[in-house]
Protein backbone atom coordinates (compact mmCIF):
# COMPACT_ATOMS: atom_id res chain seq x y z
CA UNK A 1 0.00 0.00 0.00
CA UNK A 2 3.01 2.73 1.09
CA UNK A 3 4.60 1.89 -2.78
CA UNK A 4 1.00 2.39 -4.20
CA UNK A 5 0.77 5.42 -2.26
CA UNK A 6 3.84 6.84 -2.97
CA UNK A 7 3.85 5.88 -6.49
CA UNK A 8 0.37 7.81 -7.66
CA UNK A 9 2.91 11.24 -6.55
CA UNK A 10 5.76 9.93 -9.06
CA UNK A 11 6.44 12.67 -11.67
CA UNK A 12 4.98 15.45 -9.66
CA UNK A 13 8.18 17.61 -9.21
CA UNK A 14 8.51 17.43 -13.07
CA UNK A 15 5.77 18.35 -13.58
CA UNK A 16 5.50 21.41 -11.43
CA UNK A 17 8.48 22.70 -13.41
CA UNK A 18 7.01 22.11 -16.72
CA UNK A 19 3.82 24.08 -15.42
CA UNK A 20 6.32 26.87 -14.23
CA UNK A 21 7.78 26.84 -17.57
CA UNK A 22 4.98 27.16 -19.47
CA UNK A 23 3.47 29.67 -16.99
CA UNK A 24 6.91 32.21 -17.03
CA UNK A 25 4.86 34.87 -17.95
CA UNK A 26 1.64 34.35 -16.97
CA UNK A 27 2.10 34.05 -13.28
CA UNK A 28 4.13 36.95 -13.00
CA UNK A 29 1.59 39.10 -14.80
CA UNK A 30 -1.07 37.31 -11.70
CA UNK A 31 1.23 38.39 -9.05
CA UNK A 32 1.79 41.79 -10.12
CA UNK A 33 -1.55 42.35 -11.00
CA UNK A 34 -3.03 41.13 -8.29
CA UNK A 35 -0.49 42.95 -5.66
CA UNK A 36 -0.84 46.60 -7.73
CA UNK A 37 -4.82 45.96 -7.31
CA UNK A 38 -4.42 44.98 -3.51
CA UNK A 39 -1.60 47.55 -2.20
CA UNK A 40 -1.61 50.05 -4.91
CA UNK A 41 -4.16 52.75 -3.62
CA UNK A 42 -2.50 52.80 -0.21
CA UNK A 43 -0.38 55.92 -0.84
CA UNK A 44 -3.35 57.70 -2.27
CA UNK A 45 -5.53 56.98 0.87
CA UNK A 46 -4.64 59.98 2.54
CA UNK A 47 -5.39 62.56 -0.47
CA UNK A 48 -9.31 60.15 -0.74
CA UNK A 49 -9.61 60.64 2.88
CA UNK A 50 -8.88 64.41 3.11
CA UNK A 51 -8.77 66.40 6.74
CA UNK A 52 -10.20 64.72 9.82
CA UNK A 53 -13.39 66.25 9.27
CA UNK A 54 -13.95 64.74 5.55
CA UNK A 55 -12.65 61.41 7.00
CA UNK A 56 -15.57 61.68 9.77
CA UNK A 57 -18.06 62.11 6.53
CA UNK A 58 -16.27 59.29 4.69
CA UNK A 59 -16.92 56.83 8.09
CA UNK A 60 -20.54 57.88 7.97
CA UNK A 61 -21.10 57.14 4.63
CA UNK A 62 -19.06 53.63 4.89
CA UNK A 63 -21.44 52.53 7.63
CA UNK A 64 -24.24 52.74 5.14
CA UNK A 65 -25.88 49.62 4.67
CA UNK A 66 -25.71 49.44 1.36
CA UNK A 67 -21.97 50.36 1.35
CA UNK A 68 -20.96 47.51 4.05
CA UNK A 69 -22.93 44.77 1.81
CA UNK A 70 -20.60 46.00 -1.14
CA UNK A 71 -17.56 46.23 0.61
CA UNK A 72 -17.53 44.94 4.03
CA UNK A 73 -17.51 45.89 7.66
CA UNK A 74 -16.31 49.40 9.07
CA UNK A 75 -15.29 48.79 12.77
CA UNK A 76 -12.69 50.17 15.15
CA UNK A 77 -13.19 53.04 18.16
CA UNK A 78 -12.30 55.67 15.42
CA UNK A 79 -11.60 55.64 11.54
CA UNK A 80 -8.60 55.51 10.48
CA UNK A 81 -6.76 55.47 7.22
CA UNK A 82 -6.30 51.97 7.53
CA UNK A 83 -9.46 50.53 8.64
CA UNK A 84 -11.00 52.67 5.86
CA UNK A 85 -8.94 51.06 3.26
CA UNK A 86 -9.34 47.66 5.10
CA UNK A 87 -13.27 48.04 4.18
CA UNK A 88 -13.02 49.57 0.63
CA UNK A 89 -10.63 47.13 -0.39
CA UNK A 90 -10.35 43.73 1.30
CA UNK A 91 -13.14 41.85 0.10
CA UNK A 92 -12.76 43.13 -3.49
CA UNK A 93 -9.00 42.22 -3.00
CA UNK A 94 -10.43 38.83 -1.96
CA UNK A 95 -12.20 38.72 -5.33
CA UNK A 96 -9.49 38.75 -7.13
CA UNK A 97 -7.31 36.80 -5.80
CA UNK A 98 -10.22 34.10 -6.21
CA UNK A 99 -10.28 34.71 -9.59
CA UNK A 100 -6.59 34.38 -9.92
CA UNK A 101 -6.42 30.98 -7.82
CA UNK A 102 -9.62 29.54 -9.43
CA UNK A 103 -8.13 30.18 -13.21
CA UNK A 104 -4.68 28.74 -12.64
CA UNK A 105 -6.43 25.83 -10.77
CA UNK A 106 -8.82 25.05 -13.88
CA UNK A 107 -6.00 25.91 -16.75
CA UNK A 108 -3.77 23.54 -15.38
CA UNK A 109 -6.18 20.61 -14.49
CA UNK A 110 -9.97 20.32 -16.29
CA UNK A 111 -8.70 22.62 -19.33
CA UNK A 112 -5.39 20.84 -19.52
CA UNK A 113 -7.80 16.82 -19.22
CA UNK A 114 -10.45 18.52 -21.59
CA UNK A 115 -8.03 19.18 -24.30
CA UNK A 116 -6.07 15.94 -24.12
CA UNK A 117 -2.95 17.02 -22.70
CA UNK A 118 -3.25 14.93 -19.39
CA UNK A 119 -3.85 12.16 -21.11
CA UNK A 120 -0.42 12.16 -23.00
CA UNK A 121 1.34 13.02 -19.50
CA UNK A 122 -0.16 9.97 -17.97
CA UNK A 123 0.98 7.73 -20.68
CA UNK A 124 4.73 8.50 -19.11
CA UNK A 125 5.75 7.37 -16.27
CA UNK A 126 3.85 9.48 -13.94
CA UNK A 127 1.78 9.37 -10.86
CA UNK A 128 -2.34 9.08 -11.33
CA UNK A 129 -2.13 12.02 -8.65
CA UNK A 130 1.11 13.91 -9.86
CA UNK A 131 -0.13 16.61 -11.93
CA UNK A 132 -2.81 17.80 -9.19
CA UNK A 133 0.23 17.76 -6.60
CA UNK A 134 2.16 19.67 -8.92
CA UNK A 135 -0.97 22.03 -9.24
CA UNK A 136 -1.20 22.15 -5.35
CA UNK A 137 2.52 23.01 -4.54
CA UNK A 138 2.35 25.52 -7.06
CA UNK A 139 -0.90 27.69 -5.68
CA UNK A 140 0.68 27.49 -2.32
CA UNK A 141 3.86 29.01 -3.57
CA UNK A 142 1.85 31.65 -5.39
CA UNK A 143 -0.25 32.40 -2.42
CA UNK A 144 2.67 32.86 -0.45
CA UNK A 145 4.11 35.17 -3.17
CA UNK A 146 1.11 37.39 -3.17
CA UNK A 147 1.49 37.61 1.01
CA UNK A 148 4.79 38.51 1.06
CA UNK A 149 4.68 41.20 -1.93
CA UNK A 150 1.25 42.86 -0.71
CA UNK A 151 2.70 42.57 3.11
CA UNK A 152 5.93 44.48 1.85
CA UNK A 153 4.48 46.75 -0.49
CA UNK A 154 1.88 47.72 1.86
CA UNK A 155 4.11 48.85 4.20
CA UNK A 156 6.92 50.65 2.28
CA UNK A 157 4.54 53.41 1.70
CA UNK A 158 4.84 54.29 5.40
CA UNK A 159 1.14 55.74 5.61
CA UNK A 160 -0.11 56.79 8.50
CA UNK A 161 -1.59 53.86 10.68
CA UNK A 162 -0.72 51.10 8.31
CA UNK A 163 0.97 49.10 11.28
CA UNK A 164 3.45 46.51 9.91
CA UNK A 165 2.00 44.18 11.59
CA UNK A 166 -1.87 44.82 10.49
CA UNK A 167 -0.43 44.73 6.90
CA UNK A 168 0.99 41.52 7.23
CA UNK A 169 -2.01 40.26 8.59
CA UNK A 170 -3.98 41.70 5.70
CA UNK A 171 -2.08 40.41 2.98
CA UNK A 172 -2.23 37.09 5.04
CA UNK A 173 -5.86 37.03 4.77
CA UNK A 174 -6.29 37.92 1.17
CA UNK A 175 -3.56 34.98 1.07
CA UNK A 176 -5.44 32.70 2.66
CA UNK A 177 -8.70 33.30 0.98
CA UNK A 178 -6.80 32.87 -2.30
CA UNK A 179 -5.79 29.16 -1.57
CA UNK A 180 -9.09 28.59 -0.26
CA UNK A 181 -10.24 28.93 -3.40
CA UNK A 182 -7.83 26.62 -4.84
CA UNK A 183 -8.45 23.84 -3.11
CA UNK A 184 -11.98 24.25 -3.69
CA UNK A 185 -11.72 24.38 -7.06
CA UNK A 186 -9.74 20.89 -6.97
CA UNK A 187 -12.28 19.14 -5.43
CA UNK A 188 -14.99 21.10 -7.97
CA UNK A 189 -12.62 20.05 -11.08
CA UNK A 190 -13.09 16.01 -9.52
CA UNK A 191 -17.01 16.77 -9.87
CA UNK A 192 -17.68 18.76 -13.12
CA UNK A 193 -17.81 17.14 -16.64
CA UNK A 194 -16.00 20.01 -18.27
CA UNK A 195 -13.62 22.87 -17.46
CA UNK A 196 -16.55 25.37 -18.64
CA UNK A 197 -19.17 23.63 -15.95
CA UNK A 198 -16.25 23.59 -13.71
CA UNK A 199 -15.88 27.04 -13.77
CA UNK A 200 -19.12 27.65 -13.75
CA UNK A 201 -19.74 25.85 -10.01
CA UNK A 202 -16.17 27.84 -9.11
CA UNK A 203 -17.55 31.08 -10.00
CA UNK A 204 -20.79 30.62 -8.84
CA UNK A 205 -20.19 29.31 -5.57
CA UNK A 206 -17.48 32.72 -5.04
CA UNK A 207 -20.89 34.88 -6.32
CA UNK A 208 -22.86 33.00 -3.38
CA UNK A 209 -19.95 33.53 -0.47
CA UNK A 210 -20.34 36.99 -1.90
CA UNK A 211 -23.88 37.65 -1.81
CA UNK A 212 -23.66 35.57 1.94
CA UNK A 213 -21.40 37.78 3.57
CA UNK A 214 -23.06 41.02 2.00
CA UNK A 215 -26.59 40.25 3.41
CA UNK A 216 -24.32 38.65 6.72
CA UNK A 217 -22.95 41.88 6.90
CA UNK A 218 -25.75 43.89 7.14
CA UNK A 219 -28.40 41.32 9.45
CA UNK A 220 -26.49 37.85 10.55
CA UNK A 221 -23.29 37.53 12.01
CA UNK A 222 -23.49 34.19 11.57
CA UNK A 223 -24.09 33.92 7.92
CA UNK A 224 -21.14 36.29 7.23
CA UNK A 225 -18.21 34.33 8.97
CA UNK A 226 -19.61 31.05 6.93
CA UNK A 227 -17.97 33.00 3.97
CA UNK A 228 -14.51 33.00 3.53
CA UNK A 229 -15.03 36.78 2.37
CA UNK A 230 -16.80 37.53 5.97
CA UNK A 231 -14.65 35.31 7.69
CA UNK A 232 -11.29 37.39 6.54
CA UNK A 233 -12.88 40.77 7.63
CA UNK A 234 -13.67 39.36 11.08
CA UNK A 235 -9.38 39.24 11.61
CA UNK A 236 -9.75 43.20 12.15
CA UNK A 237 -6.84 44.27 10.40
CA UNK A 238 -5.06 47.55 12.10
CA UNK A 239 -7.38 47.49 15.08
CA UNK A 240 -7.74 43.86 16.85
CA UNK A 241 -5.49 41.90 14.25
CA UNK A 242 -7.05 38.68 14.46
CA UNK A 243 -5.66 35.54 13.72
CA UNK A 244 -8.04 33.06 14.28
CA UNK A 245 -9.67 33.63 10.99
CA UNK A 246 -6.44 33.05 8.70
CA UNK A 247 -5.78 30.05 10.98
CA UNK A 248 -9.17 28.69 10.04
CA UNK A 249 -9.20 28.99 6.43
CA UNK A 250 -5.64 27.55 6.36
CA UNK A 251 -7.19 24.60 7.90
CA UNK A 252 -9.94 24.30 5.78
CA UNK A 253 -8.21 24.66 2.69
CA UNK A 254 -6.04 21.88 3.68
CA UNK A 255 -8.96 19.79 4.44
CA UNK A 256 -10.38 20.33 0.98
CA UNK A 257 -7.00 19.64 -0.66
CA UNK A 258 -7.01 15.93 1.12
CA UNK A 259 -10.35 15.98 -0.27
CA UNK A 260 -9.73 16.83 -3.85
CA UNK A 261 -6.62 14.04 -3.93
CA UNK A 262 -9.20 11.45 -3.09
CA UNK A 263 -11.88 12.07 -5.57
CA UNK A 264 -9.06 12.24 -8.06
CA UNK A 265 -8.25 8.86 -7.23
CA UNK A 266 -11.51 7.49 -7.75
CA UNK A 267 -12.95 8.83 -10.96
CA UNK A 268 -11.80 8.04 -14.67
CA UNK A 269 -9.82 10.94 -16.86
CA UNK A 270 -12.38 12.97 -18.57
CA UNK A 271 -15.20 12.13 -16.84
CA UNK A 272 -16.99 13.69 -13.72
CA UNK A 273 -18.10 12.40 -10.51
CA UNK A 274 -21.06 14.71 -10.44
CA UNK A 275 -24.38 12.89 -12.27
CA UNK A 276 -25.13 14.36 -15.96
CA UNK A 277 -29.23 15.32 -15.03
CA UNK A 278 -29.19 16.88 -18.98
CA UNK A 279 -31.45 15.64 -21.31
CA UNK A 280 -29.71 13.63 -24.24
CA UNK A 281 -30.57 15.72 -27.66
CA UNK A 282 -30.92 13.47 -30.33
CA UNK A 283 -29.79 16.32 -32.55
CA UNK A 284 -28.35 19.92 -32.05
CA UNK A 285 -30.93 23.13 -31.63
CA UNK A 286 -32.11 24.47 -34.64
CA UNK A 287 -30.50 27.90 -33.25
CA UNK A 288 -26.77 25.87 -33.72
CA UNK A 289 -27.40 25.90 -37.24
CA UNK A 290 -26.24 29.42 -37.65
CA UNK A 291 -23.13 31.42 -36.57
CA UNK A 292 -24.95 33.73 -34.45
CA UNK A 293 -26.63 30.70 -32.42
CA UNK A 294 -22.89 28.99 -32.62
CA UNK A 295 -21.58 32.08 -31.34
CA UNK A 296 -24.43 32.87 -28.27
CA UNK A 297 -24.10 29.40 -27.25
CA UNK A 298 -20.54 29.03 -26.75
CA UNK A 299 -20.47 32.68 -24.98
CA UNK A 300 -23.43 33.05 -23.28
CA UNK A 301 -22.69 31.79 -20.22
CA UNK A 302 -19.81 34.77 -19.69
CA UNK A 303 -22.20 37.13 -20.85
CA UNK A 304 -25.29 36.31 -18.83
CA UNK A 305 -22.79 36.67 -15.51
CA UNK A 306 -21.35 39.63 -16.72
CA UNK A 307 -24.54 41.25 -17.08
CA UNK A 308 -25.86 40.62 -14.01
CA UNK A 309 -22.85 41.55 -12.26
CA UNK A 310 -23.10 45.05 -14.21
CA UNK A 311 -26.84 45.21 -13.16
CA UNK A 312 -26.36 44.86 -9.49
CA UNK A 313 -22.94 46.90 -9.51
CA UNK A 314 -25.02 49.81 -11.05
CA UNK A 315 -27.73 48.54 -8.50
CA UNK A 316 -25.52 49.12 -5.55
CA UNK A 317 -23.79 52.73 -6.85
CA UNK A 318 -27.40 53.40 -7.28
CA UNK A 319 -28.31 53.07 -3.47
CA UNK A 320 -25.66 55.13 -2.01
CA UNK A 321 -26.18 58.06 -4.96
CA UNK A 322 -27.46 60.69 -2.14
CA UNK A 323 -24.46 60.27 0.34
CA UNK A 324 -22.03 60.30 -2.27
CA UNK A 325 -23.41 63.55 -3.18
CA UNK A 326 -22.56 64.74 0.11
CA UNK A 327 -19.33 63.18 0.37
CA UNK A 328 -18.30 64.12 -3.16
CA UNK A 329 -19.11 67.88 -2.29
CA UNK A 330 -16.96 67.88 1.03
CA UNK A 331 -13.84 66.44 -0.20
CA UNK A 332 -11.76 68.96 -3.21
CA UNK A 333 -9.59 65.43 -4.60
CA UNK A 334 -13.16 63.72 -5.83
CA UNK A 335 -14.46 66.95 -7.37
CA UNK A 336 -11.66 67.80 -9.01
CA UNK A 337 -11.72 63.31 -10.30
CA UNK A 338 -14.98 64.35 -11.26
CA UNK A 339 -14.50 67.61 -13.04
CA UNK A 340 -16.72 69.51 -10.81
CA UNK A 341 -15.68 73.55 -11.02
CA UNK A 342 -15.59 75.45 -7.74
CA UNK A 343 -18.87 77.36 -8.13
CA UNK A 344 -20.88 74.30 -9.36
CA UNK A 345 -23.76 74.11 -7.43
CA UNK A 346 -25.73 70.42 -8.88
CA UNK A 347 -23.17 67.84 -9.03
CA UNK A 348 -25.70 64.89 -10.08
CA UNK A 349 -24.40 64.94 -13.71
CA UNK A 350 -20.65 64.74 -12.62
CA UNK A 351 -21.69 62.08 -10.21
CA UNK A 352 -23.62 60.08 -12.51
CA UNK A 353 -20.75 60.13 -15.26
CA UNK A 354 -18.26 58.72 -12.90
CA UNK A 355 -20.18 56.22 -12.28
CA UNK A 356 -21.52 55.68 -15.75
CA UNK A 357 -17.98 55.56 -16.69
CA UNK A 358 -16.88 53.02 -14.55
CA UNK A 359 -19.56 50.57 -15.34
CA UNK A 360 -18.76 51.14 -19.11
CA UNK A 361 -14.96 49.94 -18.34
CA UNK A 362 -15.80 46.97 -16.40
CA UNK A 363 -19.07 46.57 -19.41
CA UNK A 364 -15.78 46.23 -21.71
CA UNK A 365 -14.81 43.18 -20.33
CA UNK A 366 -17.79 41.06 -21.83
CA UNK A 367 -16.83 43.02 -25.19
CA UNK A 368 -12.92 41.86 -25.67
CA UNK A 369 -14.17 38.20 -24.01
CA UNK A 370 -16.82 37.86 -26.21
CA UNK A 371 -14.78 39.03 -29.64
CA UNK A 372 -11.65 37.17 -28.09
CA UNK A 373 -13.30 33.69 -28.01
CA UNK A 374 -13.01 33.62 -31.51
CA UNK A 375 -8.96 33.63 -31.18
CA UNK A 376 -10.17 30.70 -27.61
CA UNK A 377 -11.58 28.60 -30.03
CA UNK A 378 -9.12 28.52 -32.88
CA UNK A 379 -6.14 28.31 -30.29
CA UNK A 380 -8.18 24.99 -29.14
CA UNK A 381 -8.37 23.50 -32.62
CA UNK A 382 -12.02 23.46 -32.52
CA UNK A 383 -12.16 26.70 -35.28
CA UNK A 384 -11.10 24.20 -38.02
CA UNK A 385 -14.34 21.81 -37.57
CA UNK A 386 -16.12 24.48 -38.14
CA UNK A 387 -14.76 25.96 -41.04
CA UNK A 388 -14.30 22.90 -42.52
CA UNK A 389 -18.09 22.40 -43.35
CA UNK A 390 -20.38 25.01 -45.75
CA UNK A 391 -19.51 28.30 -43.06
CA UNK A 392 -17.78 30.90 -44.61
CA UNK A 393 -15.00 32.61 -42.59
CA UNK A 394 -16.61 36.13 -43.38
CA UNK A 395 -19.94 35.05 -41.35
CA UNK A 396 -18.37 33.46 -38.92
CA UNK A 397 -16.94 36.52 -37.88
CA UNK A 398 -19.30 38.89 -38.53
CA UNK A 399 -21.42 36.89 -36.11
CA UNK A 400 -18.67 37.19 -33.42
CA UNK A 401 -18.68 41.29 -34.14
CA UNK A 402 -22.51 41.64 -34.59
CA UNK A 403 -23.04 40.02 -30.72
CA UNK A 404 -19.98 42.30 -29.71
CA UNK A 405 -21.97 45.39 -30.65
CA UNK A 406 -24.80 43.85 -28.98
CA UNK A 407 -22.94 43.06 -25.84
CA UNK A 408 -21.99 46.63 -25.78
CA UNK A 409 -25.44 48.49 -25.68
CA UNK A 410 -26.74 45.79 -23.79
CA UNK A 411 -24.04 46.50 -20.78
CA UNK A 412 -24.77 50.16 -21.06
CA UNK A 413 -28.52 49.21 -21.05
CA UNK A 414 -27.97 47.47 -17.63
CA UNK A 415 -25.91 50.38 -16.34
CA UNK A 416 -28.92 52.51 -16.80
CA UNK A 417 -31.34 50.08 -15.54
CA UNK A 418 -29.53 49.41 -12.23
CA UNK A 419 -28.78 52.79 -11.57
CA UNK A 420 -32.42 54.28 -12.14
CA UNK A 421 -34.12 51.35 -10.76
CA UNK A 422 -32.70 52.05 -7.34
CA UNK A 423 -31.99 55.75 -7.43
CA UNK A 424 -35.92 55.87 -7.91
CA UNK A 425 -36.54 54.51 -4.29
CA UNK A 426 -33.94 56.14 -2.10
CA UNK A 427 -33.90 59.36 -3.45
CA UNK A 428 -36.14 62.70 -2.60
CA UNK A 429 -35.45 63.96 -5.69
CA UNK A 430 -34.43 61.10 -8.49
CA UNK A 431 -31.92 61.58 -10.97
CA UNK A 432 -33.94 62.06 -14.63
CA UNK A 433 -34.11 59.43 -17.11
CA UNK A 434 -33.29 61.24 -19.79
CA UNK A 435 -29.88 61.92 -17.71
CA UNK A 436 -28.93 58.85 -16.57
CA UNK A 437 -29.94 57.44 -20.80
CA UNK A 438 -28.09 60.47 -21.96
CA UNK A 439 -24.87 59.28 -19.69
CA UNK A 440 -25.02 56.11 -21.18
CA UNK A 441 -25.40 56.89 -24.70
CA UNK A 442 -22.56 59.04 -24.65
CA UNK A 443 -19.68 56.07 -23.40
CA UNK A 444 -21.55 53.87 -26.30
CA UNK A 445 -18.61 54.23 -28.72
CA UNK A 446 -16.05 53.82 -26.06
CA UNK A 447 -16.90 49.95 -26.14
CA UNK A 448 -17.52 49.92 -29.54
CA UNK A 449 -13.98 50.68 -30.46
CA UNK A 450 -12.95 48.81 -27.72
CA UNK A 451 -14.47 45.62 -29.32
CA UNK A 452 -13.50 46.93 -33.03
CA UNK A 453 -10.18 46.77 -31.43
CA UNK A 454 -10.77 43.55 -30.45
CA UNK A 455 -11.63 41.99 -33.87
CA UNK A 456 -8.27 43.84 -35.26
CA UNK A 457 -6.39 41.83 -32.90
CA UNK A 458 -8.00 38.78 -33.56
CA UNK A 459 -7.70 39.17 -37.59
CA UNK A 460 -4.22 40.97 -37.81
CA UNK A 461 -2.30 40.22 -34.38
CA UNK A 462 -3.71 36.69 -32.95
CA UNK A 463 -0.15 36.80 -30.45
CA UNK A 464 -1.15 39.84 -29.02
CA UNK A 465 -4.76 39.94 -28.10
CA UNK A 466 -3.12 41.04 -25.10
CA UNK A 467 -2.96 44.29 -25.86
CA UNK A 468 -6.76 45.13 -25.53
CA UNK A 469 -6.38 44.13 -22.06
CA UNK A 470 -3.46 46.16 -21.59
CA UNK A 471 -4.75 49.04 -23.12
CA UNK A 472 -8.45 48.87 -21.09
CA UNK A 473 -6.59 48.87 -17.75
CA UNK A 474 -4.79 51.72 -18.91
CA UNK A 475 -7.95 53.32 -20.03
CA UNK A 476 -9.18 52.95 -16.37
CA UNK A 477 -6.03 54.40 -14.31
CA UNK A 478 -6.03 57.37 -16.88
CA UNK A 479 -9.52 57.98 -16.83
CA UNK A 480 -10.34 57.73 -13.29
CA UNK A 481 -7.66 58.62 -11.81
CA UNK A 482 -5.58 60.98 -13.97
CA UNK A 483 -6.90 63.43 -11.80
CA UNK A 484 -5.56 61.91 -8.84
CA UNK A 485 -2.01 60.97 -10.43
CA UNK A 486 -1.57 64.91 -12.37
CA UNK A 487 -1.85 63.79 -15.66
CA UNK A 488 -2.89 66.74 -17.87
CA UNK A 489 -6.41 66.04 -20.08
CA UNK A 490 -4.93 65.61 -23.25
CA UNK A 491 -3.32 62.11 -22.24
CA UNK A 492 -6.70 61.16 -20.80
CA UNK A 493 -7.58 61.86 -24.69
CA UNK A 494 -5.69 58.88 -25.33
CA UNK A 495 -8.21 56.44 -24.20
CA UNK A 496 -11.63 55.93 -25.78
CA UNK A 497 -13.32 56.45 -22.60
CA UNK A 498 -10.73 60.04 -22.27
CA UNK A 499 -11.54 60.84 -25.90
CA UNK A 500 -15.21 61.64 -24.93
CA UNK A 501 -16.61 64.33 -23.10
CA UNK A 502 -17.79 64.26 -19.96
CA UNK A 503 -21.14 65.31 -20.57
CA UNK A 504 -22.76 67.58 -18.71
CA UNK A 505 -19.87 68.37 -16.91
CA UNK A 506 -18.32 68.87 -20.69
CA UNK A 507 -20.56 70.29 -23.67
CA UNK A 508 -21.46 67.09 -25.24
CA UNK A 509 -19.54 67.14 -28.68
CA UNK A 510 -20.45 65.05 -31.71
CA UNK A 511 -16.99 64.81 -32.97
CA UNK A 512 -15.35 62.25 -30.70
CA UNK A 513 -18.67 60.69 -30.59
CA UNK A 514 -18.59 59.59 -34.64
CA UNK A 515 -14.92 59.32 -34.24
CA UNK A 516 -15.00 56.36 -32.23
CA UNK A 517 -17.41 54.71 -34.14
CA UNK A 518 -16.25 54.83 -37.16
CA UNK A 519 -12.67 53.82 -35.70
CA UNK A 520 -14.18 50.71 -34.47
CA UNK A 521 -16.41 50.24 -37.86
CA UNK A 522 -12.43 50.47 -39.68
CA UNK A 523 -10.61 48.57 -37.03
CA UNK A 524 -13.27 46.01 -37.16
CA UNK A 525 -13.48 45.45 -41.54
CA UNK A 526 -9.65 45.55 -41.30
CA UNK A 527 -9.83 42.80 -38.57
CA UNK A 528 -12.39 40.94 -40.74
CA UNK A 529 -9.98 40.89 -44.23
CA UNK A 530 -7.21 40.08 -41.98
CA UNK A 531 -8.90 36.72 -40.37
CA UNK A 532 -10.51 35.83 -44.20
CA UNK A 533 -6.68 36.40 -45.42
CA UNK A 534 -4.66 34.87 -42.84
CA UNK A 535 -3.63 30.77 -42.06
CA UNK A 536 -6.08 29.11 -39.52
CA UNK A 537 -3.53 27.75 -36.61
CA UNK A 538 -3.93 25.28 -33.63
Amino acid sequence: MATTSLGSFSGWTQLLRMIQRRDRWVMPAWIIGVTMFCAGFVPAMPSIAGSSDEMGILGELMKNPAMVAMCGLIYGSEVTLSIIYSQMMMVWSALVVAVMNILIVIRHTRTDEDEGRLEVIRALPTGRLANLGAVSVLMVYINVVVFLACGFFMGVFNVESFTVRGCLLYSAALATCGLFFAALTMVIVQIAHSSREAMGISTGLLGFFYILRAYGDVSSETLAVISPLGLIQRTYCFYEDRLMPVVILVSLSLVLMGLGFALSSLRDLGQGLLPNLGRARAHAPRTLSGEWGLTWRLTRSTILAWSATVFISAAAYGSVMGEMEDFVMSNPLYQQMMGIGANEKDITGPVVTMLVLIMGIIGTIPVLTTVFKLRSEEVQGRLDYVLGKSVSRWRLFIGYAGLAVIVSAVMLVLTAAGFWVVIQSVMTEPVSTPLIAKVAFNYFPALFAFGGLGLFLVGYAKKYTWVGWTYLVVSFLMTYMGSMMGLPRWAERLTPFGLLQRWPSEPFSWWPWIGLMVAGIVLGVLGALGFRRRDILT
